[in-house]
């Protein structure tokens, strides 16, 4: 029996002293028809008792006046032994406290004898419903429960740690530095190897989830990736620091990007994340590159999500040619001042900077005579300004992760010295511009929120107006404000319903509509789930 069958499979079981009563109800309706596989009959409480220790009765249809045991008693027992069973009672009585003592037990429903067929069908049809989405979020539960089990099992990796340090340009990845720290990590690689990353941006969860599902879901993802995209390749699945994930297929220098085999395994991962983890993905897929020219590769692959606004669910190619070669505006500027330099970085422009960096390294080996004393000058005047530029930025040096490090390395080539200076220069642009632009993006999102809140807009209309891939803007907006930009607008629209219910005489239903809800119904879930009563109880209790 498939998955599908076991959710929909019902068993309904009659209980009536009278013989007739439950013969009528069993051929009044096509059961089958709505979809119950099996109907019972039975006369008495203890019959009742002796079908359902038998079989799986997931429906009860009872009568309550019965002779030796009323359909009430029977009902306490049931709800001990069989809670997820739902019961409806049928009784020749209108009076209300048969109703009361039915509805304290957590009848479904409560029906006067006889029962029209029709009325009966609808009422088991609901109860159906409602054993159909109790069954799928239980069996969603138990796949919940598998990931976060070895989600919750999986100690901090230290290979993990190392990609980490090596994306946010913590290590030095030149030379003996990165052949050192590849050692610790453990992996077989050296400082001559390649890697290709696949950053992996999930973009909406297709159902809502609470957070620690969502973690565990996540873990999925990865898992599915490394199995999908790696395909047993040597490889790991990496989150970096800022929360993106990234795929690292290892690979020897010199290998070619397989674009047709990625674009493949690509596709075929994020198919399976939309039909079994309930989220839509889209795929930036990198080439193959030394170690050294990793962390620019993937904040090539992330300036490309960011921007992405387009296609979303997506899978895309990494261009190489997407960084421009030096121009000869900047070559014949190479030797520019000290003041010229600063103005480059200050421009918060990484990719001008490390295009700068280049056409300066070239330049140098085309002229320098290869004398250590140069080099080492090269590095003083680069060092001094990032000294100035920090300093004119009021930001002290301890703040630049491992600054005491970078400051300190002894370069010896200029291929070093320019691996050096890009990293250096990131990571000080990105302690100094990352805090800036992201809280300006942030509050400006806040902003447009709270302008638009008698509006009926989304995250897409959000990302939208600050020009930035939603996955991105959402990740963004949690790592600033700890919250999920999905509930802090639904948030927003709550507190300014709340305001129209304190200070106006508006309708409930206009107020639904004022806050750009057009379905009143889910408008009044929603007010409920954020303030615990509905929105005529928050008037009536604040009035």
């Amino acid at each position: 029996m498939g998955v599908t069958d076991a959710v929909n499979r019902c068993e309904m079981l009659i209980v009536d002293d009278e013989k007739f009563a439950v013969e009528g109800i069993m051929n009044g309706n096509d059961w089958a028809a709505l979809g119950i596989e099996a109907v019972y009959g039975a006369g008495s409480a203890d019959e009742a008792r002796a079908v359902m220790l038998e079989r799986p009765i997931d429906i009860l249809i009872c009568d309550i006046e019965m002779p030796d045991e009323d359909g009430l008693s029977l009902a306490k027992w049931v709800k001990e032994h069989y809670p997820n069973t739902e019961f409806l009672f049928l009784t020749c009585h209108s009076e209300f406290a048969y109703a009361k003592q039915a509805i304290h037990l957590g009848s479904f429903d409560y029906l006067l004898k006889p029962a029209d067929s029709g009325e009966l069908a609808q009422v088991v049809t609901r109860m159906m419903a409602t054993i159909r989405e109790r069954r799928e979020q239980s069996d969603s539960q138990e796949k919940y429960q598998k990931y976060y089990a070895l989600y919750s099992k999986q100690l901090p990796l230290v290979v993990e740690h190392f990609w980490q340090d090596v994306l946010s340009r913590r290590i030095l990845s030149f030379g003996d530095f990165l052949d050192r720290a590849l050692r610790d990590a453990q992996l077989e690689l050296t400082s001559s190897d390649c890697v290709q990353p696949i950053l992996i941006s999930i973009e909406e969860w297709k159902k809502p989830l609470q957070e620690r599902d969502q973690e565990a879901l996540e873990y999925a993802v990865k898992k599915a990736a490394e199995e999908i995209l790696l395909e047993g390749r040597p490889g790991h699945m990496v989150t970096d620091k800022n929360g993106v994930l990234f795929v690292l297929a290892y690979g020897p220098q010199g290998e070619e990007r397989d674009c047709e085999r990625w674009l493949r395994a690509a596709s075929a991962f994020k198919d399976a994340c939309l039909k079994y983890f309930y989220c839509q993905v889209s795929c930036y897929i990198g080439y193959f590159a030394l170690l050294q020219e990793l962390p620019e590769q993937c904040d090539g692959l992330k300036k490309m999500e960011r921007s992405n606004v387009t296609k979303p669910h997506s899978v895309l190619l990494y261009d190489k040619a997407i960084t421009p070669p030096p121009s000869s505006s900047v070559s014949e500027h190479v030797s520019m001042s000290k003041e010229e330099w600063l103005s480059v970085i200050s421009s918060g422009n990484r990719d001008k900077v490390i295009e700068l960096i280049g056409a300066h390294v070239a330049r140098l080996e085309e002229h320098s005579n290869g004398n250590p004393r140069q080099l080492e000058t090269y590095l003083h005047q680069f060092l001094q300004v990032i000294y100035h530029f920090l300093y004119a930025r009021g930001i002290e040096v301890s703040q630049i992760p491992n600054f005491s490090m970078w400051s300190t390395a002894q370069i010896r080539t200029l291929a070093q010295f320019k691996y050096w200076a890009v990293n250096l220069a990131s990571a000080v642009m990105d302690t100094v511009f990352h805090e800036e632009e992201s809280e300006g993006v942030v509050q400006k999102s806040i902003q447009f929120m709270k302008e638009n809140v008698e509006e009926d807009i989304s995250r897409e209309d959000v990302a939208a107006y600050v020009h930035l891939n939603p996955a991105y803007l959402s990740r963004l907006f949690k790592k600033e404000t700890g919250r999920n930009l999905i509930d802090y607008l639904i948030e927003t629209k709550v507190n300014r319903a709340k305001l129209l219910l304190d200070t106006t005489d508006m309708t409930v239903s206009a107020i639904a509509q004022q806050v750009g809800y057009s379905n009143f119904s889910h408008f009044t879930r929603t007010f409920k789930k954020h303030t615990g009563v509905n929105p005529q109880e928050y008037r009536k209790h604040s009035s």
